[in-house]
């Protein structure tokens, strides 16, 4: 397993300049949320959305975090300059806390699941699980938590991208 915080991985790499605020969610389940907006001169984080490549990391464009503490997930969001949604990235957790300091994290798992604007699903990193299981980084039960976790996500309305829409829509709408 790999701890990542809310602002995730990628946006800890020296070639990627963003301001970012972080925020407690007023809820019944704990939950966090965080805006990195993206600044001119960061190194290109390229991804291919329904055949053809966008930049996430374009100036202007956004990605917006959701880290509920109760779940074993996190949702990256990407956000296009004009806050069209790009795409909704899952990072399955075997668990989600606060840290020492009270950063929102999760202990990732490896697989990942993405939902695009058109409904298409994309399963990521099943190699990478596998390897870890292998080496024995994670255990059996780690590995069947990450695929039912994975399938709990794809039947439930955070695959349904009206319902992820509307979701991402009213917590962008916070951060105005």
């Amino acid at each position: 397993m790999r701890k990542k915080d809310i602002l995730s991985n990628f946006v800890k790499n020296p070639d990627v300049f963003y301001t970012h605020e972080i925020r407690k969610l007023d809820s019944k389940n704990e939950a966090y949320s965080a805006l990195i907006t993206f600044l001119p001169g960061s190194r290109k984080l390229l991804t291919d959305i329904d055949g053809k490549q966008v930049n996430l990391s374009a100036p202007d464009c956004k990605c917006l975090m959701y880290l509920p503490l109760d779940e074993y997930w996190k949702i990256a969001v990407g956000v296009s300059p004009e806050n069209e949604l790009v795409e909704w990235y899952f990072d399955i957790s075997s668990g989600n806390y606060l840290d020492d300091s009270g950063m929102p994290c999760i202990d990732d798992l490896y697989l990942d699941l993405i939902v695009q604007p058109s409904g298409k699903t994309i399963t990521l990193d099943a190699d990478e699980l596998q390897e870890a299981l292998d080496k024995n980084l994670i255990t059996p039960e780690d590995y069947n938590h990450a695929y039912m976790v994975h399938d709990q996500i794809l039947n439930s309305k955070w695959s349904d991208v009206a319902f992820l829409t509307g979701f991402s829509e009213k917590l962008l709408e916070d951060y105005s």
